[in-house]
């Protein structure tokens, strides 16, 4: 009953009958998404409210643009950082898969990537993204900063004791002994997750 009166006290704040049909499902379901829906995939959620999931993938687009804050780059840091622990490599590492279904951060991503005249393929599903190599140590570059890149770059000169680094190479590697020898099909591409891969080639 407390959520329940906030959310009515905050109703009146805005004016009582200034927000339409439209507004409101907005309004609750960026709710749900802090609360009993955080974390769940689109087509679980599409179950759990009795909607199509193109209705789904509306609602947290215009959810995100209304009530969050699209312009903190360390969000959308967080959340390719968790897109990437579960990646896919393709064309025997020159190719990186990830399923992005958030529509705000595909295109924020798009949009990064365009700047620099680069893009990424959505032919085959909207939601998974096959994105060459070079972009993504691109992408890395821009969203995690300098900073982040620098002291990654430290430790796989190190690592690998040459003074030169690429995603490409590194990718290849991944795909040699990751995919190729263990089978998986998921890798970790995060920083951490590369470096710790590195080291497990040293061993």
């Amino acid at each position: 009953m407390q959520d329940l009166r906030l959310i009515i006290d905050e109703y009146l704040d805005r004016g009582f009958g200034s927000m339409n049909k439209n507004d409101f499902e907005v309004w609750i379901f960026n709710y749900l998404l802090q609360t009993k829906l955080k974390g769940m995939s689109n087509y679980a959620i599409s179950i759990e409210l009795k909607m199509p999931e193109s209705k789904v993938k509306r609602l947290k687009y215009e959810a995100r643009l209304k009530y969050g804050d699209t312009k903190d780059a360390n969000i959308y840091a967080e959340e390719l950082e968790s897109l990437l622990s579960k990646a896919q490599l393709k064309k025997n590492g020159t190719c990186v898969q990830f399923v992005v279904e958030d529509i705000q951060l595909r295109k924020y991503l798009d949009s990064l990537l365009k700047q620099d005249g680069r893009f990424s393929d959505t032919s085959f599903n909207t939601e998974i993204v096959s994105i060459d190599a070079d972009d993504l140590e691109f992408l890395m570059r821009t969203i995690f900063r300098n900073k982040d890149w620098k002291e990654f770059e430290t430790k796989a000169k190190k690592l690998l004791d040459t003074d030169k680094v690429t995603f490409k190479g590194l990718f290849k590697k991944f795909a040699e002994s990751a995919v190729g020898q263990v089978g998986k099909q998921t890798v970790d591409l995060t920083f951490a997750g590369i470096i710790k891969f590195m080291t497990s080639l040293l061993l």
